[in-house]
């Protein structure tokens, strides 16, 4: 193959290979968990086992020291005995027999190592060591040791004297080794045995008893971790299952329920799925919301889009029309390019409130920090509806009931748009013999009320909660034919809401409606 046909061939892709072995969390959890036992019990375990070990060995070596200290030879040991009565060494001293289990074999030697007593020692399960066939000394290093002064004396404290294990017919033998000078007018050597088996015996069912135990601990905690941890993941993997199937189907209906049992209370898993729920509620109804929204803007922008082309049709296969269809034609198309252009700007405005609303929740109180005066916003909303109030044939009154200095944080040309638009909204509702009234308070708890009323048509009750929904008109007074969108509420209450205000509105069919703009004051954030 060529140079270049191998610059050419594409890399493999490795993706699936780097992924690794999937081990389901719940096992890894109960490995985890059955890892650190493990480890818990190693330590613990290995500690009482030498803790076992030296307390034993340590009662063993004060038996062979205790025993040692308690030799009384007396008379018998000496030069003249042995004279007058023809003794020979070595003498059978009374006692306990054996090196086996709770046996004690005694050796005294002289200074050259030659036996001058001892026990009749006996091996366990019947074997006789004579004094003939036991070692003399049990254990001679020791025993030099001790001539040459590094050992220790009667006097010495136990622990600090010779201790020594040697091997014997496969038996493990603690040697105790005492040299004694003073009481006697020979010096000697005292040396006392014992086989170690008990005690390993014992040591070997302690540690399979810990053995035993550890295996049954770690067996029990690895089922119950795994158990329990499937357990609790189990509401994750619903959750889990939840958001694959709605991710794949766009399904917001769909809920998280968590199985009943008697034992469960509520818990972190409870919580989560209710939150789980809670967003998927939110979630419904913010598609929904969307969908309406698309299919009612689709629907808003169809109908002058339509018009527009009907009427550029008809002129165009109609050259010859009069004049009087031609200006009529135009000036319909006018108005609904006119009518197309604000629907545009609304949708515009409102997409412009929405992306603000989500920079005031992700940094609260950044946005807006510049302090305007809501009286002066009012009186020169005032002064720009005055020319229609003067006009009382075809409009309302207009008038200014109450009003005192407030300040409050925002923007000052959104805020504007907000009161233009409400006051717009109550001349096209009102009747020229009605009234619209302005008015600015400032109420308790730092909050400045703007209230707008008017004496027009209302509002039926049935329609107050979505007045300040998107493209939604309360009946057929409330059309397209009066210039609106059918956006114009809801972009003042994304905007109120923007500046952390709320807008409310009461009315009466008949007679009336009054709506209630509240924001907080600039004290109030200082």
């Amino acid at each position: 193959m060529s140079a270049l046909s191998q610059q050419t061939i594409a890399p493999r892709d490795d993706s699936r290979t780097r992924r690794g072995l999937y081990i389901p969390l719940h096992l890894r959890l109960a490995c985890f968990y059955t890892l650190l036992l493990i480890g818990i019990f190693a330590f613990f375990g290995i500690y009482v086992y030498q803790q076992a070990r030296q307390q034993a060995y340590q009662e063993l070596d004060n038996a062979l020291s205790t025993r040692a200290a308690s030799i009384q030879l007396g008379k018998d040991l000496s030069p003249s005995y042995m004279s007058s009565e023809g003794t020979k060494y070595p003498l059978l001293l009374p006692g306990d027999n054996g090196i086996g289990i709770g046996g004690i074999s005694i050796e005294i030697l002289s200074t050259k190592l030659q036996l001058l007593a001892t026990t009749t020692g006996a091996l366990e399960g019947g074997t006789t060591i004579s004094h003939q066939s036991a070692p003399a000394p049990w254990d001679e290093k020791a025993a030099q040791t001790a001539l040459r002064g590094h050992g220790c004396h009667e006097s010495a404290v136990a622990s600090a004297c010779l201790f020594s294990t040697i091997t014997y017919k496969g038996w493990a033998i603690r040697v105790y080794t005492l040299f004694n000078g003073n009481p006697y007018p020979t010096p000697h050597i005292i040396q006392t045995a014992r086989s170690t088996d008990d005690i390993e015996q014992s040591l070997a069912h302690l540690r399979q008893l810990i053995l035993e135990v550890a295996l049954l601990a770690l067996l029990l905690a690895l089922i119950g971790g795994w158990l329990i941890a499937r357990g609790v993941l189990g509401a994750v993997h619903r959750l889990t299952l939840a958001a694959q199937t709605i991710s794949t189907s766009s399904d917001f209906s769909k809920r998280v329920y968590l199985p009943n049992a008697p034992w469960r209370t509520r818990d972190e898993l409870s919580v989560l799925s209710e939150t789980f729920n809670q967003m998927l509620t939110n979630l419904e109804e913010a598609y929904l919301r969307q969908q309406r929204f698309v299919a009612d803007a689709s629907h808003e922008l169809r109908a002058p889009i339509t018009s527009i082309r009907c009427n550029l049709d008809l002129l165009n296969k109609a050259p010859d029309l009069p004049g009087e269809e031609i200006s009529a034609a135009l000036t319909d198309t006018q108005a609904e390019a006119e009518r197309l252009g604000r629907l545009v700007n609304d949708l515009l405005t409102l997409a412009h409130a929405d992306s603000t609303q989500q920079l005031l929740r992700e940094a609260p109180l950044t946005l807006y920090h510049t302090r305007i005066d809501l009286d002066s916003l009012l009186l020169d909303t005032l002064r720009l509806f005055r020319h229609r109030s003067e006009q009382t044939s075809i409009y309302p009154r207009l008038l200014l009931q109450h009003t005192e200095p407030v300040q409050i944080y925002g923007d000052a040309d959104q805020l504007k748009q907000v009161l233009v638009a409400l006051v717009d909204n109550a001349f096209k509702y009102t009747p020229p013999e009605g009234t619209i009234t302005l008015s600015l308070r400032s109420q308790e708890h730092r909050q400045a009320c703007i209230v707008i009323s008017d004496t027009g048509i209302g509002i039926p009750a049935e329609d107050l909660p979505h007045v300040f929904e998107r493209f939604y008109r309360a009946d057929p007074a409330r059309s397209r034919d009066r210039g609106g969108s059918g956006l114009g509420l809801a972009i003042v209450k994304r905007i109120v809401e923007n500046h952390r205000g709320n807008i409310q509105v009461e009315s009466t069919p008949g007679a009336g409606s009054n709506f209630k703009l509240c924001f907080p004051s600039a004290a109030e954030k200082a």
